[in-house]
């Protein structure tokens, strides 16, 4: 074969061969789907946030920017590490003060997949997370339920969640309840759009339900990068009224 048409051939092999699944993309921000980081793999994640109690006028802000690597133990256990920091301006509605940008906590996060997407009626994951606040004896535990389904290119995903958050510099044990789902579409391989809710509540009379809901999107250019982004509107008084997050993956 002549040497011209060789290389058309490969020029067309790679042109019509399948994309690559992107290691560990997310459709959400808030809300996990059923994936793990694949064997042997690394991402790097970073995270964004940020809030204002009020849309309008003078109003408390917090931020809060969250570094985490995650790899793959085996093709359905992952571990991750987080390092997060934050930074509030402004008197917040519980009552404190600004803080300046600070090292906040180190959580350590592990995930589990019961079987392969789709051999199950309903896809199960498990999440385990620990935090340890830095410089006080405080120690929070979390567990998270994942269940998803694929409907063609549409998914569903919900997850169900509990933390308690305990330790010498905490008088009694907090208990606290959550959740999280989404619904998300597959319009093009390299986009998602969607939405999700996410909510918590202090299992204690002086705390009530904060929730948010809001449009999600996904964008990935490339196997070896992505970015999610969810805007979030407050739907409880407990609520900040608006709650944006980015998040952007990089595949080492």
């Amino acid at each position: 074969m002549p040497r011209t048409n060789s290389l058309a051939v490969v020029v067309l092999a790679l042109a019509t061969a399948p994309a690559v699944a992107h290691a560990d993309r997310r459709a959400f921000t808030h809300t996990y789907e059923y994936q793990t980081m694949p064997e042997g793999e690394t991402e790097l994640e970073i995270y964004s946030t940020q809030d204002r109690e009020k849309l309008k006028g003078e109003s408390a802000k917090n931020f809060e920017l969250k570094l985490e690597i995650e790899h793959g133990i085996t093709e359905r256990w992952d571990f991750s590490i987080y390092h997060v920091f934050t930074q509030r301006t402004g008197l917040l509605a519980d009552g404190s003060d600004s803080e300046d940008f600070h090292f906040k906590e180190i959580q350590l996060r592990t995930r589990y997949r019961f079987a392969e997407r789709g051999e199950l009626p309903v896809d199960m994951l498990v999440y385990a997370e620990a935090t340890k606040e830095f410089g006080e004896g405080v120690y929070e535990g979390e567990l998270k339920g994942i269940f998803a389904r694929d409907f063609d290119r549409l998914t569903a995903v919900v997850n169900a969640i509990g933390a308690v958050e305990l330790g010498p510099a905490v008088d009694e044990p907090e208990v606290e309840l959550g959740w999280a789902g989404g619904l998300t579409y597959e319009v093009i391989p390299e986009w998602k759009l969607g939405a999700e809710s996410w909510g918590e509540k202090v299992l204690e009379e002086d705390h009530d339900l904060a929730a948010w809901a809001g449009p999600a999107v996904s964008w990935a250019p490339a196997h070896s990068f992505w970015i999610s982004s969810t805007a979030g509107f407050g739907l409880t008084d407990a609520s900040s009224e608006i709650e944006v997050r980015a998040l952007l993956g990089v595949h080492l």
